[in-house]
């Protein structure tokens, strides 16, 4: 996605007033998040007034750096956070944790991939070659995929060299590099202007649709407590899913400002991504006893991120996810 997503912002979370988890109001919920325009709906949501029709307080922070987010959240200083599924079941995540996925906010359908060599012609071409990346980032996740679909072990078969992925433009001007892991505008940037003869795209997220998947994440404590306030906060983000899919224009007005950056440039890096509308999150959390799609990303993941060390043991779906918190969400309610 966007290299605006990698941006740790963890100074900024000094700046607002947290407030300790044993003074939250039932109507309040305070959330750290990435910069990623993935996650535009809260700020719509709030800018549109949704959450306050609700009677409910959302104040917000950008923070991508999971050591500052995940233990505030553990204990409740903070009560939700936002990220991809597979970065969410990394390590500390642990089936006991005190975390719980309410939700989906959005897909990645082609603002991640990987971008390779001219001689680099499908992944299994990777093999006895250099990949460069972040080992928790989409592209590395996909490449690890397709490789143990083809019946290959990323870590094994594959030179792994770990990078930053703000450094992958870079990174790809070394002729020994085969493949680089970023995400869009950059991946577009690699292609256009490498000085490497026939860089492509290899692998994107338009090809995997659902294994990049964006989770809303809360205190597991808190929302058995105060369930009513997150389904709040769930109701104003679909809404506002909604008036993207309807009106995006008035969406990205509403959303630019927070970002600091302008609509079009907004709309230009919302290429790649897909937010799910309330109808796709129901199928998505298996609510109502649907078949959960997230399930079987979760069942992929376990065994990718086990692969790549990034979890001790699988967590199962149930351990994860609460699929109620959508089930029957505007029954009697605005949207």
């Amino acid at each position: 996605m966007t290299v605006l997503r990698k941006l740790s912002i963890a100074a900024a979370m000094a700046a607002v007033a947290w407030a300790p988890a044993a003074a939250h109001a039932e109507d309040v919920i305070h959330c750290a998040y990435p910069y990623w325009f993935g996650f535009a709906p809260v700020p719509v949501a709030d800018g549109m007034g949704f959450f306050a029709e609700e009677g409910l307080k959302v104040t917000t922070v950008f923070d991508n750096d999971r050591a500052n987010v995940y233990p505030a959240l553990e204990t409740g200083d903070i009560d939700c956070t936002m990220r991809t599924i597979g970065e969410h079941m990394s390590r500390p995540l642990t089936k006991d944790s005190n975390l719980v996925v309410i939700g989906v906010i959005d897909v990645s359908v082609g603002a991640d991939g990987v971008v390779a060599a001219g001689n680099i012609k499908k992944p299994t071409d990777l093999v006895g070659k250099i990949f460069a990346g972040e080992i928790n980032h989409p592209g590395t996740v996909m490449t690890a995929f397709a490789l143990k679909k083809a019946g290959y072990d990323f870590n094994k078969d594959v030179d792994v060299r770990l990078i930053a992925t703000d450094d992958a433009q870079a990174v790809f001007e070394d002729p020994d590099i085969a493949a680089v892991a970023t995400w869009e505008p950059m991946m577009s940037e690699i292609v256009a202007n490498s000085s490497r003869p026939g860089a492509h795209i290899l692998l994107s997220s338009k090809d995997f649709r659902g294994l990049i998947t964006d989770v809303i994440i809360v205190n597991k404590t808190d929302y058995t407590k105060n369930r009513e306030k997150y389904l709040k906060f769930l109701r104003g983000i679909y809404r506002a899913v909604d008036v993207y899919n309807k009106n995006p224009k008035k969406f990205l007005e509403v959303a630019a400002p927070t970002f600091k950056v302008t609509p079009d440039q907004m709309k230009a890096d919302l290429g790649g991504v897909y937010y799910t509308s309330y109808e796709d999150a129901l199928n998505y959390m298996g609510a109502g006893g649907r078949p959960a799609k997230l399930k079987e990303v979760v069942g992929a993941l376990d065994e990718i991120n086990v692969d790549l060390d990034l979890m001790d043991a699988p967590i199962p779906f149930a351990a994860i996810a609460d699929p109620t918190a959508v089930e029957g969400l505007f029954k009697g309610k605005k949207r």
